[in-house]
């Protein structure tokens, strides 16, 4: 899987384009051996810092720092949205939030790709309950968060859905029953996948959103829907990366 982006000027394949302005490399002690199997092969930030999915993410979080909300205060809640392109959103979602992890900052990343959840699999942890509980009001947020292999890393897992998935992604929800995490973290990535082109509601919730498109097969149409509806959500738009 490559990735690139055209907001950004970065490549991710057999190499990556300088960027004077990249946030320093995480320290050899934050990195995973690479004969740790604990994690999956596509959590590439997690053993390499020069992979360039690890370079790719820490451009990310440089791109993140720089924007803002519109009452001017630092963005700590992004969702990444893939726009036809569900897995490789999942991918980023975890990589980026394993720099922000290795850059010192305490993050959790929450699955909410309740369809087809990727995050329990990507960082080597169980499908138990997790956001679909919490968003039902079954259980609380920061008891089923679950430490991951990386230091300053938790994940809150997708958990088991049923045919109410898509009602449970609503914003006024989501920011009730699980942004309250941000009391114990510095930062939340949100892995939204959507295999759908409309974006949820929950969206309304989190500060900030980077899409995620299949060249050649994501059609410049639904690219434009989903950033009109951000727009009306009143989520900043922070880049859009393509997947070839």
């Amino acid at each position: 899987m490559r990735i690139r982006s055209s907001e950004h000027r970065v490549l991710v394949a057999d190499r990556v384009e300088a960027n004077e302005n990249e946030p320093r490399r995480p320290q050899p002690d934050v990195v995973l051996a690479p004969e740790d199997a604990r994690l999956s092969r596509y959590a590439r930030a997690a053993y390499d810092p020069d992979d360039p999915v690890a370079r790719m993410a820490r451009s990310l979080r440089l791109s993140i720092a720089a924007s803002t909300r519109a009452d001017a205060m630092p963005v700590r809640s992004v969702a990444i949205l893939g726009v036809g392109a569900p897995f490789e959103a999942s991918v980023v979602a975890a990589n980026l939030a394993i720099s922000y992890a290795q850059a010192a900052t305490p993050t959790v990343l929450v699955d909410a790709n309740l369809g087809s959840p990727a995050q329990h699999a990507l960082l080597g942890l169980p499908q138990t309950a997790g956001l679909a509980a919490v968003l039902a009001g079954d259980d609380d947020a920061r008891s089923l968060v679950e430490p991951s292999a990386v230091r300053n890393l938790s994940v809150l897992v997708a958990g088991r859905s049923g045919p109410d998935a898509a009602v449970l992604l609503d914003g006024e929800r989501f920011h009730r029953r699980a942004m309250p995490l941000l009391d114990s973290y510095g930062m939340m990535v949100v892995d939204v996948g959507m295999t759908h082109n409309d974006p949820p509601t929950l969206c309304e919730a989190v500060d900030a959103a980077i899409l995620i498109v299949r060249r050649g097969s994501t059609p410049v149409e639904a690219i434009r829907h989903v950033a009109d509806r951000l727009g009306e959500m009143r989520t900043a738009l922070v880049g859009t990366l393509l997947a070839t």
